[in-house]
């Protein structure tokens, strides 16, 4: 399940770093890539039986951690998803609830490693060089995923005709668009330090008149909201939604979608383009 973990997240690390910034510390996407090398390398551990007692109690150690994060999460910003397989929670969601037991259940596991008696190990060697390989594989797809990406996001909105229509429908259930009009629709976090450096750059797509109307989308979170509204001052329509709605529209924030004649026409990730380069 370390194992698990570890390479989902490494496979888009950049999501993973991106939901770590809802937690309102923008350094906590700095650990993103430690973490899913930590993960890397207890699962290893544990699956090789290297130092059965030290590698429990370093897993269970690493649970607890991650565990009291997610529950301030839980309290402080009502975050109900815990990112533990990164881009593949999207397809699984559970309560927060779920989380804490599916954490203690582990820890009970690691009970009879944790009552091991020590004995000598056995091809030290062959599993050193197993762990540093795994390590290194992850490190090295999570430094793939880890860029400034001005491309598309993996499983891009506008990837092929069906995920455009089928992400239309789903913005459709927030927001009534007319087929008739033009519209840049900004989906961001309140408390997102890369969605807040893009904001400006939306706001002149309204201010120049590029399109009919800008309309944000942003994940619940009151508290943020408030400081976002005052520092900010947002000019354009914001509309709220469950951080569980977002995550079946994308799993990548900030995002910003031009839509026209009621359907995606392309999408840009990462920090949104300004208008004014298009001016002469």
């Amino acid at each position: 399940m370390f194992l698990l973990s570890a390479f989902a997240k490494a496979w888009d690390a950049e999501a993973f770093a991106d939901m770590l910034l809802l937690y309102g510390q923008p350094w906590f996407s700095i650990g993103a890539p430690l973490v899913i090398c930590v993960e890397a390398v207890l699962g290893t551990a544990l699956l090789l039986r290297v130092q059965p007692r030290y590698s429990a109690l370093a897993a269970d150690i690493f649970l607890i951690s991650v565990s009291v994060v997610f529950a301030y999460g839980v309290v402080a910003k009502g975050i109900h998803d815990c990112g533990c397989f990164g881009a593949l929670s999207r397809y699984y969601t559970s309560s927060p609830w779920m989380t804490f037991v599916r954490n203690a259940v582990f820890g009970l596991i690691s009970i009879p490693a944790l009552m091991e008696q020590p004995k000598s190990e056995t091809y030290v060697w062959q599993k050193l060089t197993l762990g540093v390989c795994i390590a290194a594989i992850a490190s090295f797809i999570c430094g793939l995923a880890m860029r400034d990406s001005f491309e598309l996001p993996k499983q891009s909105l506008v990837e092929n005709e069906e995920d455009r229509a089928q992400t239309m429908e789903k913005l459709k259930a927030v927001y009534p668009f007319d087929a008739d009009s033009s519209y840049v629709v900004y989906l961001f976090s309140f408390s997102c330090a890369y969605c807040q450096n893009s904001f400006a750059n939306v706001q002149q797509y309204q201010q120049f008149h590029a399109v009919d109307k800008v309309v944000g989308i942003a994940v619940e979170d009151e508290e943020a909201k408030e400081r976002f509204y005052r520092i900010y001052q947002p000019r354009i329509e914001i509309r709220t939604i469950p951080q569980k709605q977002m995550m079946n529209i994308t799993n990548v924030l900030p995002i910003g979608l031009l839509i026209m004649g009621d359907s995606i026409r392309n999408a840009e990730s990462g920090m949104i383009t300004s208008p004014g380069i298009f001016i002469k």
